[in-house]
């Protein structure tokens, strides 16, 4: 999308040791800018369906210089530009095609997924998501994390007034994701949008990267990570020190889905 944009990215999925199937999916698209993770439903039928649609439906968006004709939903604030308007629409498409596909197909029904995504141009990056897949981006060695899970958890904790004993009633049902492409005809879709400096690392990942076998999890860092990695890395080591992990996950106590994570570092223009 922006041939003037220099960005150096790298891309991996690992099942991971307790599982035999993946249910993720992703994309790594530089030439486009565009960088996408999603992560079909564990228990849900076809969920490795589900994310695979999520990515190929909204990469369509991309392919050819197309209008979305589609009405920005409403109740929700103004995009800031064309760019975000194409990257959450392209995102309301893939709902809409998963929840569809599902409504056709018997063995299909109850596919889901999460998705985050990151679209980035001269000077921006364009952030959504859905579900508990999160964007990460590294500026200056400081991680930070640009998205809220869409969880019972995070979304009491958000609600204020969360006490102890709220948190323990929740138990094995506290990271229950409370949005995902494809079980409704709509979805909430959160958008940030970002301003970029040369150097800085966006990381996509799914729930695989911070949640299970991750100590930083609680703190919102992938695998408690504190530094930057070397361009090109950045999706290997994460993913790497993830599989050697090969525990349940420290908070819910589910067995390991694996990792899939995204990496772009914006290098400046060509």
């Amino acid at each position: 999308m922006y041939p003037q944009l220099a960005i150096e990215a790298a891309a991996q999925s690992d099942v991971g040791r307790r599982r035999s199937r993946n249910e993720d999916s992703f994309a790594a698209l530089p030439c486009l800018g565009l960088f996408m993770v999603a992560d079909g439903l564990g228990g849900n039928a076809a969920g490795e369906v589900a994310s695979r649609m999520a990515i190929e439906v909204a990469k369509s968006c991309f392919d050819v210089d197309e209008d979305l004709e589609e009405t920005w939903p409403l109740g929700t604030s103004r995009p800031r530009d064309r760019d975000e308007v194409r990257l959450v629409l392209s995102v309301r498409r893939a709902n809409r095609a998963i929840y569809e596909a599902s409504q056709r197909q018997d063995e299909m029904r109850g596919m889901a997924t999460t998705f985050a995504g990151v679209l980035l141009g001269p000077g921006m990056a364009y952030i959504a998501h859905v579900g508990d897949s999160r964007v990460y981006r590294m500026r200056e060695g400081k991680l930070e994390r640009l998205t809220q899970d869409h969880t019972l958890l995070e979304e009491l904790l958000r609600d204020g007034g969360c006490s102890l004993s709220a948190i323990e009633a929740l138990s094995d049902r506290a990271n229950a994701v409370t949005r995902a492409l494809g079980c409704d005809e709509s979805v909430a879709i959160e958008s940030r949008v970002e301003a970029t400096v040369p150097g800085d690392v966006f990381l996509v990942c799914s729930d695989g990267l911070w949640g299970p076998g991750a100590r930083g999890a609680h703190r919102g860092s992938p695998g408690g990570a504190r530094g930057a990695e070397p361009c090109g890395e950045p999706a290997g080591r994460p993913r790497e020190r993830a599989r050697r992990a090969g525990q349940r996950d420290v908070r819910t106590g589910a067995a390991r889905r694996g990792v899939t994570c995204a990496a772009a570092t914006c290098c400046g223009f060509r």
